[in-house]
């Protein structure tokens, strides 16, 4: 996939954290026939709890593929949504928008449960919704506190790039798969596609659940996001640091060593409150 920008294009790049794009990553991950192995544990885990549990559509929203509609998770039009403001956008979704986002991904070969959005639309999106809510508190709402400071790290390194050396710097180490090649953006990803810009805005969405990067095209909304792994994500996995042997607690004090001992993940201070 090539993504051309000018720029003009490039001034408009801007870092937000989504916990639905999270949510549906994840169920990337779970549904994965070859998932990462840092989220062996965390899958195994994930499919004891849901057993039994009601989730309508989302119980399999793949199909059979490898791609959902773009309007099942929108761009975050803010830099931290919470979960329920992005639902609530999700179920105010156009049956036009619908309609289309479903034809790009499938053709005329509508696989289920997405055929029943196009006879259905109002229905099955407040089915939607109310499935990724019940599968968020059951798999991701006691791990968000974990999983946001990771995100909140990654946002904080790259936003201090983004105002020191510009996108371009940014771009060039986002992932392994994505090469910026000015002024294009190369995505190593199936099916072949050239993409335009023309004076839309490019959201960085960092993500734990990220096998690969993660693209939404919303023309209708000016704006194209691409979702990558966070830096830190494999923290997530690591077992607890030993406390050591007690001599950066004689050197700073305990206090302050608890505290750079947090800062193996880049953190605010808000955020090294809210852990310690």
């Amino acid at each position: 996939i090539r993504i051309k920008l000018n720029e003009d294009d490039l001034s408009r790049t801007r870092l937000a954290m989504s916990p639905l794009w999270e949510l549906v990553a994840s169920l990337c991950v779970l549904h994965d026939d070859k998932p990462p192995l840092e989220h062996a544990e965390w899958i195994v885990r994930t499919r004891r709890a849901l057993r039994g549990v009601q989730l309508g559509p989302v119980a399999d929203p793949f199909g059979g593929t490898r791609v959902i509609p773009d309007f099942v998770a929108p761009i975050p039009d803010e830099p931290s949504p919470d979960l329920d403001a992005e639902l609530e956008r999700m179920r105010a979704t156009e049956r036009d928008v619908i309609r289309a986002d479903i034809a790009e991904c499938y053709g005329d070969d509508v696989p289920p449960p997405w055929d029943a959005f196009l006879a259905r639309p109002r229905e099955m999106l407040d089915r939607l919704a109310d499935g990724l809510h019940v599968y968020w508190e059951t798999v991701l709402a006691d791990e968000w506190p974990r999983l946001r400071s990771v995100l909140e790290g990654d946002v904080l390194g790259r936003a201090r790039s983004l105002a020191l050396s510009g996108p371009a710097a940014v771009l060039e180490e986002l992932h392994p798969r994505m090469r910026w090649r000015p002024p294009t953006i190369e995505l190593d990803k199936p099916p072949f596609e050239e993409i335009q810009f023309e004076g839309r805005s490019l959201v960085l969405i960092p993500l734990v659940f990220a096998k690969s990067v993660l693209i939404a095209n919303q023309s209708r909304e000016q704006v194209v996001a691409l979702g990558y792994q966070a830096r830190g994500t494999a923290e997530l996995a690591a077992p607890e640091p030993e406390g050591g042997d007690g001599r950066l607690d004689l050197l700073l004090g305990a206090g302050r060593a608890t505290v750079l001992r947090a800062l193996e993940q880049p953190a605010t201070t808000t955020e090294l409150a809210r852990r310690l």
